[in-house]
C-alpha cells in the first residue's frame, strides 16, 4: 500500500488509541521504516517462502508470544491488555490470526516490541540510528536487513514524503 496511507490509516490511529508515551513523531517514523523492511508497506502479509513472519509488520507467533508475556504495560495494566486485544478482528482462532487481519492491532504488537527495550526512540531525521535500532530490536542481527537495503527501501517508497503529523 501507499506509505501515506498506511500511516493515516494504521499508523496513527494505532498510536493514538495507546496514547501516552506510545505516539510520537519519532514512533510513527520507526513503524513506518519498519513496516517498509519487513513488508514493503503491506506488499505482503505473510512470509514469502513459508516462514513465520505474519502481517504487515511481519511479527513471527513467538516474539508476539513473548510480548505478551514480557512486556511491562501488558503485564501490569488489565485495561490496558483488553485494549489492546479489542483492535483484532475478535473473528479469530488466535490473536496471531489478527497480527494479519487487524494491521491496527499489528501495528499496537510492533509499537509494543520497541517499547520492551529501555533506551529512547532515535529521533527520526537521524536515518542511520533509526536503522541501527530497528535493525537491534525488530530485525536483530540474524536477520536480512542491511543499511543499502535501508536506503533502498526509504527511497524507492519516498518515506520522507509521508507525514508524520496530523
Amino acid at each position: 500500500m501507499k506509505p501515506q496511507q498506511l500511516m493515516d490509516h494504521f499508523i496513527k490511529p494505532a498510536l493514538k488509541y495507546m496514547g501516552g508515551k506510545y505516539d510520537s513523531i519519532n514512533a510513527r517514523f520507526l513503524l513506518l521504516v519498519t513496516a517498509a523492511m519487513e513488508s514493503e508497506c503491506g506488499y505482503f502479509v505473510k512470509q514469502e517462502g513459508g516462514g513465520p513472519a505474519l502481517g504487515i509488520w511481519q511479527m513471527e507467533p513467538k516474539t508476539h508470544a513473548d510480548i505478551w508475556r514480557e512486556c511491562d504495560a501488558l503485564r501490569v495494566s488489565t485495561s490496558f491488555n483488553v485494549d489492546i486485544m479489542s483492535l483484532g478482528c475478535g473473528i479469530n482462532e488466535t490473536l496471531e490470526d489478527d497480527l494479519i487481519r487487524s494491521p491496527i492491532y499489528a501495528c499496537a504488537m510492533a509499537r509494543l516490541k520497541y517499547a520492551m527495550d529501555r533506551a529512547p526512540l532515535p529521533n527520526y531525521t537521524d536515518l542511520d540510528n533509526v536503522y541501527d535500532y530497528y535493525k537491534r530490536i525488530y530485525n536483530t542481527e540474524g536477520g536480512a536487513s542491511t543499511r543499502v537495503k535501508f536506503y533502498e527501501v526509504y527511497n524507492r517508497l519516498k518515506l520522507a514524503s509521508v507525514s508524520l503529523k496530523d
